[in-house]
Formats: structure tokens, C-alpha cells, sequence
């Protein structure tokens, strides 16, 4: 795909995950109405709907001009690739379809810079001298990637979530990419299954350690796990189920771990609930909202009550 604009905004979806995306669009179009949208559509999903609704740019992975690049992200969650390689803008911010736009944090993005990594933490002190647990499981081992390449510092770095991030078109080629994939399947283990995750924090790291990339560190990605809910739930204070006109710190809230279902009680979900809602309500109004959501949920309601229902007879024999 030819480059469309400067810059722009990238998020993906596939059949599994259409009802989360929209509450993306909807707050990418919400904060930022002027920033084109490109969608990564993986696999042969209606999405005219979005793209009228949206004005988006579609980008499927069934039409990339490449066989090897179609094998390499179709069907397996790297359709976010697709968007270094063939995406329409020259510099972007992609989003994940469990994360949200929340306030507008577009002045705070560096496009004088190769890729912004969404997180301001040192993870693993340049003095470290044990590897944590996590960096094998999440990213990569660094006892095995020595074989490939020995001069790769892994202390320092700041490893990041692939939900959230900004980047320049064509800063990692497509043959540097598939080079370090085949390192993957010669050496089992030597990177996490995470999708992308574990090979994009590598090159980023490795390439910015080299001098070849020049990469920087903004606190712009909000995962609730790790940074809490109370700032968020500040910004929703008085809102009720509308987007907050003032959010005190503008970044990308990003719902990874459990998914953040309206009736998930376990999973802190206001404010994408807010986003579906915004979405359901540019066409159905406010009460046609709430019923298109609990439509969508109703599925995933009913797998959980079978599933206790089938644990409580297995408890019973």
C-alpha cells in the first residue's frame, strides 16, 4: 500500500475480536477526530460497516503483495506487522483492539524519532547480574540469543507491551524480520509466545543499542495490572457511561490480561465500556446502545455459565 499520510493511527482486528476494536475507532475518533485510521483486517471479515462509519483505511492481510509476508503474519496475531511493511502512513501510533485512546495524547507523540517505545521504566538495572524469569517467558532468553548475537546488552532496557507504540514506516525490513524468526524456530525457547512482542522488543533494543534506530521512552501506555485503576477511575468520576471531556494525563489505556467485559466481574472495564457505548450510539441511540452490548456479551455470558454449570456436575460425582 502507497503512503497516505504523514501520520496516522493503526489498530487490527480479526473475526474474535470486531466488538472490541470498535470501542478503539471510536475513541481514536473521539480525542483525535482529525487523525486517520488504517485497520489491519486479518482473515475474510465484513468490516464496510467500520470503514463507512470511521472513514477508515483497510488494510487486509489476504491482499499483501507478498506470499511470505502473508504466511509470516496471517492468522497467528502479527497482523500488526503489516503496518511497518505496507501500512499508509509514514509515521504511526498502533493500538492493539483491547486498548482505548484516552484523551488526547497526540502533541506528546515524537515523530523526529524512529520508534517511541509507550513506557518510561528502566525494567532491569544495567548492573543486573541474574535474568529474570519474566524476560524469558514474556521476550526472549538471553543465554540463547548470545549464539546470535553476542554483543546484545539485555540490562538497561525498558521491555515493553506491543499494545501500544509508535513507529516509523520500514524502520525494521522484512528480511532482517524473517532472519531473526528462522533464530526462533532453531532454538526452541529462545523467544516468548507473545506474538510480535518478544522479536519487536529485541530488534528496538538491539538496533537502538547499535545506533541504528533512535528510540525513545514516554509514559504514554496505562496497563491497569501494573500502574493501578485509581487514575482511571478518577477521569471516569462524574462522567457516567460518557467519555470524560477533561482527562488529567492523556495516554492509551490498554486492557490487556483479562478482557474488559461489562460482565466480567473481575475485569475493570468502565471505561472501554464507555467506548463501546460511543460506539453503538452513533446509529442505535442510548437505549439501542446498552442492547447491542448486551447482544454482544450474551455469548460470552452463556460460555461462563456452562462452563460452572459443567464444574458443578464433574464436583458432584
Amino acid at each position: 500500500m502507497r503512503v497516505q499520510a504523514p501520520f496516522g493511527f493503526v489498530t487490527g482486528c480479526h473475526a474474535g475480536d470486531k466488538l472490541m476494536v470498535q470501542a478503539t475507532l471510536a475513541s481514536m475518533r473521539h480525542y483525535c477526530p482529525h487523525v486517520p485510521i488504517c485497520l489491519v483486517v486479518d482473515g475474510d471479515l465484513y468490516v464496510s460497516d467500520l470503514e463507512r462509519e470511521y472513514d477508515l483505511i483497510v488494510l487486509r492481510v489476504l491482499e499483501l503483495p507478498s506470499k511470505q509476508m502473508r504466511s509470516l503474519i496471517g492468522g497467528n496475531g502479527r497482523a500488526k506487522l503489516a503496518a511497518i511493511w505496507e501500512g499508509p502512513f509514514e509515521f504511526y501510533v498502533w493500538l492493539d483492539s483491547d486498548a482505548i485512546v484516552w484523551g488526547d495524547f497526540t502533541p506528546q507523540i515524537r515523530t523526529d524519532v524512529d520508534f517511541q517505545v509507550f513506557w518510561s521504566e528502566i525494567s532491569i538495572p544495567a548492573d543486573a547480574t541474574e535474568i529474570p524469569p519474566w524476560l524469558p517467558h514474556f521476550y526472549f532468553d538471553p543465554q540463547k540469543l548470545r549464539r546470535f548475537d553476542a554483543d546484545f546488552d539485555w540490562r538497561g532496557k525498558a521491555y515493553f507491551s506491543s499494545g501500544a507504540f509508535a513507529c516509523r514506516r520500514n524502520v525494521i525490513g522484512f528480511d532482517e524480520w524473517t532472519t531473526v524468526e528462522s533464530w526462533g524456530r532453531e532454538t526452541p525457547g529462545l523467544f516468548g509466545n507473545f506474538y510480535e512482542q518478544p522479536i519487536l522488543n529485541y530488534f528496538v533494543h538491539s538496533m537502538a543499542e547499535r545506533g541504528e534506530m533512535n528510540v525513545t521512552m514516554s509514559n504514554l501506555q496505562h496497563i491497569g495490572g501494573h500502574h493501578g485503576l485509581d487514575e482511571l477511575k478518577q477521569d471516569c468520576a462524574g462522567s457516567k457511561w460518557r467519555f470524560p471531556k477533561q482527562i488529567r494525563r492523556p495516554r492509551v489505556a490498554h486492557f490487556c490480561g483479562r478482557k474488559p467485559f461489562m460482565f466480567d466481574r473481575k475485569a475493570y472495564s468502565h471505561p472501554f465500556t464507555i467506548a463501546r457505548l460511543e460506539h453503538h450510539r452513533r446509529d442505535r441511540g442510548e437505549l439501542g446502545a446498552w442492547l447491542a452490548m448486551l447482544k454482544e456479551e450474551a455469548p460470552v455470558i452463556g460460555t461462563k455459565v456452562q462452563r460452572r454449570l459443567s464444574n458443578l456436575i464433574a464436583g458432584s460425582r
